[in-house]
């Protein structure tokens, strides 16, 4: 028994030796689990990367290819246009050989133009200057006509004929004379009464025809002057800004414009045409011209009308829109030279416009809020503090 339990105590030392050494065997298994199960999610990583990287080579790879076609293609169109650069540079060789004769030709062609565009202008004014004369003469033989319609009336209401025939009226009077001795003696006694009193009627009643006549002339004479007057306003009117016009657009274009009266003889019941033409470009209406067009052309119909009428202050709202970089660098140059007698407010997103302004407003979103910035021009502040 003896024997039997030490054996027993050997083989439980035993067992309690193979544990300790089990434990750590059984943790360093536990790390390498852990270790393997790292490894093994790394190596799912690096797989995805491969896919992503061949996914992105082969992307690489097409872009490669486009690049390379474009690449041939502009080499193509590089070959092209060194070809048509030799061509260019020939040409330019032989303008340059005909240059001076051309420039010289070119010149007198304006010169010719310009001067054909003058005398097509002074004709125009004439043409429109002796229109109204003749306008004036026409009523002024109008009236003259009805003065000699009433002198003759009158005359035929004292028995004036222009075809009465001329005799001798010694005979007449004769026998009128016997006539009256004749019938001295029957005339009615009251007869005299009677024609103090009918002869006092008519005096009066044709003093009173006389002065609603002359009451009626003058008052006709008043209405002719003020059409006259009106009539003349609208002329002079017309003129200014007419010149106006013409004066801006050229500017403005370097073409030309001008209004024309539809019916020079009714004008307060016609209309009036506003024509316009560009450099090298016929003459329109401005009915028939493009959107930034129409719009250069109203900007200086309304510049004309503030010469004629200035206005305190001018509102513009983006009207410089249509219009492309030199137009709308002229179109600043005018308003700049307007604002000396009235004040121009102007919304615009042109750089050309904005830096020619003295006071400046900024609006610009931020966190879904709008905020406002003001920039004052130095040359405003000192004339304010002046």
């Amino acid at each position: 028994m003896y024997k039997i339990a030490n054996k027993l105590t050997l083989v439980n030392e035993q067992i309690v030796e193979q544990d300790k050494k089990l434990t750590p065997i059984q943790n360093d298994l536990k790390q390498k689990q852990s270790h393997l199960a790292e490894l093994m999610a790394h190596d799912t990583k690096i797989t995805g990367e491969r896919k992503n990287l061949q996914h992105t080579c082969s992307s690489m790879n097409q872009e490669k290819y486009h690049l390379e076609v474009d690449v041939r293609r502009a080499t193509k169109d590089k070959e092209i246009s060194e070809s048509e650069l030799v061509k260019l540079r020939d040409d330019e060789q032989k303008l340059i050989s005909t240059s001076g004769t051309s420039v010289e030709r070119m010149t007198e062609f304006d010169n010719s133009l310009e001067s054909l565009n003058s005398k097509e202008r002074d004709s125009t004014k004439e043409i429109s200057s002796r229109e109204r004369n003749t306008d004036t003469l026409n009523r002024d033989l109008t009236e003259l006509r009805q003065k000699e319609s009433k002198i003759t009336s009158l005359l035929a209401t004292f028995g004036f004929d222009i075809s009465i025939d001329v005799f001798n009226v010694e005979s007449t009077i004769s026998s009128l004379e016997s006539e009256q001795n004749r019938i001295k003696n029957s005339l009615n006694a009251g007869a005299p009464t009677q024609y103090v009193e009918i002869s006092y009627g008519y005096k009066s009643s044709s003093s009173k025809k006389n002065m609603l006549e002359r009451e009626r002339n003058t008052i006709v004479a008043f209405i002719e002057s003020v059409e006259k007057d009106k009539r003349q306003t609208f002329l002079d009117a017309f003129d200014i800004v007419d010149t106006q016009v013409k004066d801006a657009f050229s500017k403005m274009t370097g073409g030309s414009a001008w209004l024309e009266l539809e019916n020079e003889d009714d004008i307060f019941n016609s209309g009036l045409n506003y024509l316009i033409q560009f450099p090298g470009k016929p003459k329109r209406e401005s009915t028939s011209i493009s959107g930034g067009e129409k719009t250069l052309a109203a900007t200086v119909f309304v510049l004309a009308l503030q010469k004629l009428n200035p206005s305190p202050f001018y509102l513009f709202d983006e009207i410089d829109a249509a219009l492309d970089a030199p137009n709308t660098e002229k179109l600043a140059n005018i308003i700049k030279e307007r604002s000396e007698g009235s004040q121009f407010i102007m919304v615009s997103l042109k750089d050309s416009v904005v830096e020619k302004a003295r006071l400046i407003y900024g609006v610009f979103p931020k966190h879904g809020v709008s905020h406002v910035v003001k920039y004052k021009d130095k040359r405003l502040l000192s004339s304010l503090e002046n």
